[in-house]
């Protein structure tokens, strides 16, 4: 079958490129220039028409065929799928997996029985008093805040439950502290040059931009965020406290001393994500040991132990308390009682700290079986961590990896999802731990990604 002849327009303003194929291709299909069946040009034919890269076509072809657009078929090329599509839309947290696709893309804490755990807590939350559900931010509140600051071992830093915001989650404690920081109407944020979708989707909400800084082994390059900060001037950095979220990668002590440094000079304020750190046996510092004055720490109950609960925090540096606080309160007025009474009931029986155990030694095992299995490649790990990094070898791109998977039966993360809009990525993937999974299925989904990489194609998506 002939690919249709059709050269799309991509001059749209304020539209980055991939989107801007994936548009012209659903307005082509809405006014007969193209139908359904037709297949689209070979993702290299397309970016050679369209002087963009490859990457950016494959990006745009993957996303068609999650919206239902678009169809890749083995061996024969991407087709028009469907003549009256419906816009997708990008769906925040967990994004929809079929039930026969092995997840192997979203985070999932694996299950431990906390629905039962959570069952046996519930019957000890109270009503009426101090936990009234008649009026606003009646619950002891103060109790929450206390432990947990203590199961995170962060009395340490002799951080006051006065400083802490509880949140419903970790997005929304990211959420509040660019509020609270950010002014201006085009205010900047500097990150690393990979970066989670949840926070770009924070920095659009508090409308500004992410500048992602260049790293080496030891992390975040001082001599590049120096420059930086005297060119773009942004008003935040943000970091991972440990492990970095897709690469794995550690900043060392000694870097991560230098760019405190550098932030307390310019002033800047440090917005860092705690996801992992628990999960060490001995915690590394994080930039509150350094700056204290200037770090907001960001970290949540949910992602440890169990995502349902949407109980996070934000612990703000000591003078900037009440500006976290009230922010908070514009968004959410309050802090749910339940929440919090299962919160500190989860932390104070004894029951998060054998949760903590049993899905610390989950992800040892289960990296352990990934490095086992695939570690002829270049792949990246860290035995607290939850995620895997994979570079992907010659002749494969993150995006047509990514499709290539998912015919097989395995959803992964490609590169391009982490990387801001007008950056290239590189060609690797993101690979979780299939907490959703039995050790035999995500085994096999290991052995199944094992035989593609030995395959690449000769065309992507020919």
């Amino acid at each position: 079958m002939p690919d249709t002849i059709w050269r799309p327009d991509l001059l749209q303003k304020g539209t980055v490129k991939y989107r801007a194929l994936l548009d012209a291709i659903r307005t082509a299909l809405e006014n007969g220039t193209i139908s359904k069946g037709d297949r689209l040009p070979p993702v290299r034919d397309m970016a050679w028409q369209l002087k963009i890269t490859p990457v950016t076509v494959a990006r745009a072809y993957q996303l068609g065929i999650k919206e239902g657009l678009l169809e890749a078929q083995v061996g024969r090329g991407t087709f028009i799928r469907d003549p009256k599509p419906v816009r997708g839309t990008t769906v925040f947290g967990e994004t929809h997996v079929e039930p026969n696709i092995v997840d192997l893309k979203n985070a999932a804490v694996p299950d431990f029985g906390q629905d039962g755990i959570f069952e046996e807590l519930s019957e000890q939350i109270t009503f009426g008093g101090a936990h009234s559900m008649v009026r606003y931010a009646s619950h002891k509140e103060m109790e929450t805040r206390t432990a947990r600051l203590n199961w995170m071992g962060l009395d340490q830093h002799r951080a006051k439950p006065e400083d802490l915001v509880l949140t419903h989650g970790s997005q929304n404690a990211t959420v509040a502290a660019f509020l609270a920081i950010l002014q201006g109407s085009a205010p900047v944020i500097a990150t690393d040059s990979l970066v989670l979708p949840g926070t770009r989707k924070a920095a659009t909400l508090a409308r500004a931009k992410i500048i992602g800084i260049p790293s080496d082994d030891e992390g975040m390059i001082p001599r590049a965020l120096e420059e930086m900060f005297r060119r773009d001037r942004p008003q935040i950095l943000h970091l991972s406290a440990n492990i970095h979220n897709p690469t794995t990668k550690m900043m060392t002590t000694a870097r991560k001393g230098e760019i405190a440094e550098i932030a307390r000079r310019h002033d800047i304020q440090i917005v860092e994500d705690d996801g992992q750190g628990r999960f060490f046996t001995e915690r590394p510092p994080s930039f509150m040991d350094f700056c204290p004055e200037r770090v907001w720490h960001v970290s949540s109950i949910s992602r440890y132990l169990a995502a349902g609960l949407r109980s996070g925090f934000l612990l703000c540096p000591s003078d900037k308390a009440t500006v976290g606080r009230n922010v908070v309160q514009a968004m959410t007025h309050s802090f749910s009682p339940i929440i919090s009474q299962l919160t500190c009931l989860l932390l104070t029986s004894g029951h998060a700290d054998t949760l903590l155990a049993q899905i610390r030694e989950f992800r040892r095992e289960r990296v352990r079986l990934a490095v086992n299995l695939l570690g002829r490649w270049n792949i990246q790990w860290h035995e607290a961590a939850d995620i895997i990094w994979l570079e992907l070898p010659e002749g494969w791109y993150g995006s047509t990896f990514s499709l290539a998977s998912e015919m097989a039966g395995i959803q992964v993360a490609p590169a391009d999802i982490f990387q801001p809009d007008d950056a290239s990525a590189p060609n690797a993937v993101r690979l979780t731990l299939g907490g959703k999974h039995s050790s035999a299925k995500f085994v096999d989904a290991l052995e199944r990604l094992n035989k593609l990489l030995d395959s690449p194609p000769s065309e992507m998506l020919a």
